[in-house]
């Protein structure tokens, strides 16, 4: 089994119900609790949009963790194609989260944190650090 494959499934797992989690405690409860004047926060069908838009990264960061974990535990699982796209896309999507969390944070963030740890796992799991084509 692949230790750094296994730590970026965790990593991505931990960020997923993280954000899943504290986000409807700390951000979306008390959000639509007190609308004030926005009508927006005040129609049931905004919110409900609202919470789906919220969850979607959290769903992408367990899907890519959950096939991560699968490689991991099961290395014959996937070719090396689908080792490629998982690579790709799993940096690409863990590193894109972590760069607008830290920008809209201004600054490290548990979440940025982890899902950066992620990225790097993936990757130097997968490619043992070097260039995946070479």
């Amino acid at each position: 089994m692949n230790l750094l494959l296994l730590a970026s499934a965790l990593l991505g797992f931990a960020s997923a119900i993280g954000h899943a989690y504290l986000g409807e405690r700390f951000v979306l409860a008390p959000l639509f609790k007190a609308p004030g004047d926005n009508r927006v926060l005040k129609t049931a069908t905004s919110r409900r949009l609202i919470r789906w838009v919220w969850h979607l990264p959290s769903f992408a960061w367990a899907q890519i963790a959950g096939a991560t974990l699968w490689l991991a535990l099961d290395p014959a699982a996937m070719g090396e194609r689908a080792q490629t796209l998982l690579l790709f896309l799993g940096v690409g999507v863990y590193m894109t989260g972590a760069v607008f969390n830290a920008w809209a944070m201004r600054g490290p963030h548990v979440g940025n944190i982890l899902l950066t740890l992620a990225s790097l796992a993936l990757w130097f799991a997968i490619t043992g650090g070097s260039r995946p084509f070479d």
